[in-house]
């Protein structure tokens, strides 16, 4: 019971951390308006401090898996979240365009290594259908950071100015920080494995063909979600409605995913035959997206494409821990997270291609649609190779 007890504690704290993250990414598109005039930005510039923070991703996260294998996850999570404190801090007082891409970029930076980490920890502490709870509640942290963020700095830099809301993003990232230093303690007797036979030759070739195949689910269910909500309020404004009324119906969208992420974690947890609810669960979104593109009723297709997009989001992230063993559990999720901000900085771009190639937001939705029916055949292979492995 106490072990049981300390697991979620664990978890709780995990997720705090990560909640910043999400909070610290939505800073910058929240306080928009004012930071524009404060910096002169224009809005390509704009965009670009947006997409900066997930850009380290590319680089840093397999080198970030591996620090904590050799550092130890716990002080390599908190160095992470030093970096986002930091960076903040500097962000809140930078004075120029170049100032605050060195900020964003040691932000990001933090932030990728913190990623990579949270979910090895997870997968740490969790195992079997008890693990896919966790991994649910782990990642919903990241749009949770995201509704806090809009609900709180829009305001906050309104009475007290965009450079305070930014700090409070560093004093997000410092309390996460207290609490995994607080809270977290390694599974093994606070140890981590001897620093021996580390790095990608942890990984045997049966892992190199799994991790290949587990990545993809992940890549293309997390950009199609991206490329949703980033043109769903364009697709609105072309249909008629208001930028108010645009704004509204996205933001529902990214609230009832949220909770169908929850959902997905409990129903997996219980299900007999998760893959067949997985499956289910993208086809449905998928004909909802497809409906929606359509132009009509876009609420009750807004309504059930949310309470069922977000079902299969623990299964996917937990695909690398089914199979990577402890000592090869932080290179491979270094290159599951690799190859995640690699398709997601790439294939919302194509997005965008394909926007001005037709120009109608109606196009986008119909490439998430695609990529997210991806998802299925992806399931299907792996698990076919995953049996064939575990039949070798």
């Amino acid at each position: 019971m106490l072990c049981m007890t300390r697991r979620w504690r664990i978890l709780a704290a995990l997720t705090f951390a990560r909640t910043a993250m999400g909070f610290q990414f939505q800073s910058v598109a929240t306080v928009a308006p004012f930071l524009t005039h404060d910096l002169a930005l224009d809005k390509a510039q704009l965009g670009w401090l947006i997409g900066l923070y997930l850009l380290p991703g590319i680089v840093i996260a397999l080198p970030g898996g591996l620090l904590g294998v050799r550092f130890g996850d716990r002080r390599i999570t908190v160095v992470g979240l030093g970096l986002m404190a930091m960076g903040g801090l500097w962000f809140a007082f930078s004075g120029s365009f170049f100032e605050a891409n060195a900020a964003r970029l040691i932000c990001g930076t933090g932030a990728v290594m913190l990623n990579v980490l949270l979910t090895k920890m997870v997968a740490d502490w969790f195992e079997g259908k008890e693990r896919l709870l966790a991994m649910s509640i782990l990642i919903n942290a990241w749009p949770i950071g995201i509704g806090i963020a809009l609900l709180v700095l829009g305001p906050l830099a309104e009475v007290a100015g965009w450079h305070w809301a930014i700090v409070s993003t560093s004093a997000f990232a410092a309390l996460g920080c207290a609490s995994v230093l607080a809270f977290y303690r390694s599974p093994a007797d606070s140890t981590q494995p001897a620093a021996t036979g580390l790095g990608l030759a942890a990984l045997n070739p049966m892992e190199w063909r799994l991790l290949l195949l587990a990545s993809f689910p992940w890549l293309v269910f997390n950009a199609a979600y991206q490329i949703v909500v980033s043109f769903l309020p364009s697709f609105f404004l072309e249909n008629g409605l208001s930028i108010a009324r645009s704004g509204a119906t996205a933001a529902l969208n990214t609230v009832l995913i949220i909770v169908s992420v929850q959902a997905g974690g409990i129903i997996l947890k219980r299900a007999q035959r998760p893959d067949l609810m997985c499956h289910a669960a993208i086809i449905a979104w998928c004909m909802c997206l497809w409906m929606l593109s359509g132009g009509s009723a876009p609420l009750l297709w807004i309504v059930l494409g949310g309470l069922v997009a977000g079902l299969p989001a623990g299964a996917f992230v937990n695909l690398p821990s089914e199979f990577l063993r402890p000592e090869s559990r932080a290179a491979g999720l270094g290159v599951f997270y690799t190859i995640y901000y690699l398709g997601c900085a790439l294939l919302p771009g194509v997005a965008g291609a394909v926007y001005d190639y037709t120009g109608s937001a109606r196009a986008t939705l119909w490439l998430a649609a695609v990529l997210a029916f991806a998802c299925v055949p992806g399931l299907f292979l792996f698990r076919r190779a995953q049996n064939r492995a575990t039949a070798a």
